[in-house]
């Protein structure tokens, strides 16, 4: 709503200033209203940028366009070859998005300029900057985008995902000294556990866009200088929550990499995993939670401790169970830590190890 607002306005008022330009520029104040339109929405520091891409797009095109209307008259040839050299200019690396604008207004001259198109060419180099001009304006006086919204939704996406994944693991290590060793090759474990699951890649790819899209809509915007604490808050949490995730896909590849664990340590070993693993769990599915419920993240640190301590009892005889499961303890440990940390906004320290 805020987008579409901000779009009404910007265009509405880029028309009516557009119209009192001196004739005959006026008669295409319809490019301002366009002008306006591109930009407007975008964070400022975009918007800024965007500007200055569609003038020199739109000066690429209507210069082409007089070059041929000057040699030539508008035909099929013309036209052809003006928008070759117009798409062939408009892949300088400059204009970014905005090169299609080159096309564009070549043959709004060439179509409706007639064989005088003066005037067309002075009113699209005037308006359609002018009309982009007014956008920024428009977008730094109402509500310049924070990108807050999707900072906020990325992490509880990424936040939400982990709990699945930490829940899925849980799951499969207590499934499998139920079940022979033949049927888990590594690639039979990494699939079983999701270690390729596109969801949190997904999800990770949306979070780290999402950051530098916030720290980008942050420069030069007045909305910035409101609330300085919340925004840092923001970002300061959505980049503890990637490295979370970052270091649980680093400890699914490390499970598909221990063997069905074999008589009564292997098995206790895998079970104290899995509480550890559900108790982080349910501290990750309610960020809320843990501010109301401190002793769920005493248990399940108490979870992970007892995961160590097992570690700890076991020697290299039972093949690496000791290493993978003891990485996996410190990597649940530290997830835990940043999250209460930096993503929930508590210090709780963890019980000692002894």
């Amino acid at each position: 709503m805020v987008v579409a607002l901000k779009a009404a306005i910007a265009t509405g008022l880029a028309y009516f200033i557009g119209s009192r330009l001196p004739a005959p520029i006026d008669a295409y104040n319809y490019y301002a209203a366009l002008g306006a339109f591109t930009v407007v929405g975008l964070v400022v520091v975009d918007s800024i940028k965007e500007s200055l891409r569609v003038f020199g797009a739109v000066a690429i095109g209507v210069a082409a366009a007089a070059v041929v209307q000057a040699l030539s008259w508008t035909n099929a040839l013309t036209i052809g070859v003006t928008v070759l050299a117009c798409v062939l200019l408009a892949a300088l690396p400059f204009l970014g998005e905005q090169r299609t604008w080159a096309p564009l207004a070549a043959l709004f001259v060439l179509a409706t300029g007639g064989p005088d198109p003066e005037p067309m060419v002075l009113g699209y180099l005037v308006q359609v900057p002018l009309g982009a001009v007014i956008g920024v304006i428009v977008n730094l006086v109402l509500l310049a985008p924070l990108a807050d919204e999707d900072l906020e939704r990325s992490t509880a996406r990424v936040l939400a995902v982990m709990a699945e994944h930490m829940h899925r693991f849980a799951q499969f290590l207590e499934q499998e000294s139920d079940r022979d060793a033949e049927e888990y090759t590594p690639e039979g474990r990494e699939a079983a556990l999701g270690v390729s699951d596109w969801e949190l890649t997904q999800a990770q790819s949306q979070l780290r866009a999402a950051i530098a899209d916030g720290r980008k809509a942050r420069r030069a915007n007045p909305r910035a200088r409101l609330n300085p604490g919340r925004d840092e808050l923001l970002l300061d949490r959505a980049e503890a929550t990637s490295r979370c995730a970052a270091a649980l896909s680093a400890a699914a590849v490390d499970l598909t990499q221990a063997a069905p664990g074999e008589g009564s340590p292997g098995r206790t070993l895998r079970r104290r995993a899995a509480e550890a693993l559900r108790h982080t769990a349910d501290v990750f599915e309610d960020p809320e939670r843990p501010r109301r419920d401190p002793a769920m993240v005493a248990a399940a640190q108490g979870r992970i401790h007892a995961l160590l301590e097992q570690v700890r009892s076991m020697s290299s005889a039972t093949g690496l169970d000791h290493i993978l499961f003891g990485a996996l303890a410190l990597t649940i440990e530290e997830i835990l830590a940043v999250f209460t940390r930096q993503v929930v906004g508590i210090d709780d320290d963890p019980p000692p190890r002894g």
